[in-house]
């Protein structure tokens, strides 16, 4: 059986009837939207930002309501927004114009407002210069006082908050229309859990204190639980209730236990996967495949946790000298880790 649940990966605007929990927040989000041309959101890590913003806030517009553009920095933030733009414009694309003459023509043949989402803004002071950043900074204060239809919404890990004393020099309402998604409480993780199962016909064996006992499992003493480690600890849940081969998956207390803390969970899926990657990279005439994928996997991240694009001659460049590999060899690790959701391949 394939597993539904979400793992690494962020709720998408299709994924909006098994979107939980999140309705408040979504709610406050649409209302910020139309107070101002700039919003901030900001939270720690995995408390769902992408998701609120991809599924939540996507599902609140019509589709004659809003025209979403992705913006991911990439190798530079800049060049990124304008690939974007020319992108979503094709065979539109102003020759030659400059970005609020593209956002102008964007507007005049789409006939909705635009809104562009910078996702993971932290990379831009994690990877980026001080000369790209002050470049992008001065695009985004002629976009706002240019009257175009074109919101922004910057997304942004709140341990980066500091860093953006500079961008609000050259925009002074950067922290006008700001909100912060918190983690969620036990009510709402309750609601998730229950929610998703029963979207997915898992059926949960007396729900008031099967819940409690996996809340139990994902916590690290008093802390709070991350929405990612909750769609990890049921992603492993289903997997084991799944090798019971029962006409209908289901999560009762036995099975928890059995499944254990999230820390299991969590070295027990690395592993597993890590050594079926290995497997399939020695079929492909591989000698040393021993720790390979996670050596991919860690150019990919930064040293501040967060993940970076990168393209495969750069993947290469960055592995241990000794190993040799092809770029047909790194693309079908990527594909495979891609596969289980540890990251997102892009163009």
């Amino acid at each position: 059986m394939t597993s539904p649940f979400k793992f690494l990966d962020a709720y998408q605007e299709e994924d909006a009837k098994r979107f939980f929990g999140r309705s408040k927040e979504t709610a406050q989000l649409y209302n910020a939207v139309h107070t101002s041309n700039l919003t901030l959101l900001y939270g720690a890590s995995g408390t769902g930002k992408t998701s609120l913003v991809n599924c939540g806030l996507g599902n609140k517009f019509y589709s004659t309501d809003w025209l979403p553009i992705p913006v991911r920095r990439g190798e530079n933030i800049n060049v990124a927004l304008n690939n974007e733009i020319e992108r979503t414009l094709g065979d539109w694309s102003v020759d030659g114009g400059n970005i609020i003459a593209q956002i102008r023509e964007l507007y005049f043949r789409f006939h909705k407002p635009i809104y562009f989402i910078f996702d993971q803004f932290e990379e831009l002071f994690i990877l980026g210069t001080a000369e790209e950043q002050q470049e992008f900074y001065q695009r985004i204060s002629d976009i706002l006082k240019s009257g175009l239809q074109a919101k922004m919404i910057i997304i942004i890990r709140e341990e980066w908050i500091a860093w953006l004393n500079e961008f609000e020099k050259q925009v002074p309402t950067l922290f006008d229309n700001r909100l912060r998604v918190e983690r969620m409480n036990d009510r709402n993780l309750f609601k998730v859990i229950l929610g998703t199962c029963r979207f997915e016909n898992i059926e949960i064996t007396d729900p008031k204190t099967t819940i409690p006992l996996m809340l139990q499992q994902l916590r690290k003493k008093k802390e709070q639980v991350e929405l990612t480690h909750l769609q990890v600890y049921l992603d492993r849940l289903y997997r084991k209730a799944a090798e019971k081969k029962a006409e209908t998956i289901q999560f009762d207390e036995p099975l928890v236990r059995e499944v254990g803390a999230m820390d299991n969970v969590l070295s027990h899926f690395l592993d597993e996967q890590m050594g079926e990657i290995e497997q399939k990279l020695k079929k492909r005439g591989i000698k040393n495949t021993a720790g390979l994928p996670l050596e991919i996997l860690f150019t990919l991240v930064t040293d501040d946790g967060t993940k970076q694009s990168m393209n495969i001659a750069t993947i290469l460049e960055n592995l241990p000298k000794n190993r040799k590999l092809s770029p047909d060899d790194v693309l079908f690790c990527i594909e495979e880790l891609n596969r289980i959701k540890l990251l997102r391949i892009r163009n």
